[in-house]
């Protein structure tokens, strides 16, 4: 006789109904990430041999109408561009910045295919404003950490930190389809550059720090949900969780922090732009340093942000996590 699996909820069982979901519900996740990575690869070929002027016009025909179809990452870009800049352009602006988002990120997404080009055939159309403020940090001889935003098309960024010659790595999470992050694994690797995972903790420290000991760069993003292990600093009005180590690396090697970000020019052109270090305010209270100093960085990424709206990734859901809230005391106490 075969065993009863479905069980039932009288005798403490797990419902066949509910099985059947979680198992289906995971078989359609695996499919989906599947579907990803397949339908890279396919366009992979077509994309690699077309010329730049038609990526561009392919992009954003194809951003254009992914703006319409997405209904759900654009209604969370409108509602993240309403919050952040509602109080300052009208409706009708912050819709037309959020369509050119869409736009922007298709045609990152293009040139994404096309980075290892950009190496070599393409490398005139990169260009670097303010390398001496990375050579000022690196001369000090205890590594530089490089505090960027999801701005720009930060593929090419990187492209064009290996172009010049640094050594460096980045603090990156891989796509969870297996096929596109082996393609982006295949993408730094072939570019020198260093993947360090943001998680196990222990691990990221210890690769991090490694990498700083050896005099290199270390690229890490601070513009995304950190969930319960970043810390609350005010980006735009509102408690976003920002991730604590750059800041936590700082104060432990003396690495500066130097701000960098990518931005879109015309057509096909880009500017890797790298500002001066920003000081690290240290005093005897370390927990408010670690406040102060995240707080610090992140009112650069805003400004970025604010210079170039439509090339920051507003379909993430950056104001996600939320401190909890303080109860108050009751009136009739």
């Amino acid at each position: 006789m075969l065993p009863n699996i479905s069980g039932s909820i009288r005798d403490g069982g797990v419902p066949c109904v509910s099985w059947r979901r979680s198992v289906l519900k995971k078989l359609r996740k695996k499919i989906r990430h599947s579907f990803g990575g397949i339908a890279l690869y396919s366009i992979l070929l077509p994309i690699k041999i077309l010329p730049l002027n038609l990526l561009f016009w392919g992009g954003r025909c194809i951003g254009r109408v992914a703006y319409y179809i997405d209904g759900k990452h654009r209604r969370l870009s409108l509602e993240n561009i309403r919050m952040a800049l509602g109080k300052e352009k009208s409706p009708q602006e912050l819709k037309r910045i959020i369509k050119e988002n869409y736009c922007h990120i298709a045609q990152s997404g293009f040139e994404m295919l096309r980075a290892l080009e950009y190496g070599k055939r393409y490398a005139h159309l990169l260009a670097i404003e303010g390398k001496e403020n990375l050579d000022r940090a690196l001369a000090k001889g205890k590594g530089a950490i490089g505090i960027m935003g999801h701005i720009g098309n930060i593929t090419l960024l990187l492209r064009k930190i290996a172009n010049e010659g640094y050594p460096a790595s980045v603090i990156a999470k891989d796509p969870k389809d297996e096929l596109v992050a082996r393609f982006m694994q295949e993408l730094r690797d072939r570019s020198n550059m260093g993947t360090v995972p943001p998680k196990p903790k222990s691990l990221v420290a210890k690769r991090s720090l490694t990498s700083l000991k050896r005099g290199e760069l270390l690229i890490i993003p601070i513009d995304q949900n950190a969930g319960k292990e970043g810390i609350f600093v005010d980006f735009f009005g509102r408690p976003a969780s920002t991730p604590a180590g750059p800041v936590i690396f700082a104060q432990r090697t003396g690495a500066p922090l130097v701000p960098m970000y990518i931005i879109r020019e015309g057509r096909k052109r880009h500017r890797l732009i790298i500002e001066a270090e920003i000081p690290l305010v240290n005093t005897e209270n370390k927990e408010e340093d670690l406040i102060t100093n995240t707080q610090r960085l992140t009112r650069v990424i805003e400004r970025y942000v604010r210079k170039y709206p439509s090339q920051w990734w507003w379909m993430h859901n950056r104001w996600k996590s939320q401190p909890p809230q303080k109860i108050g005391v009751s009136r009739e106490q």
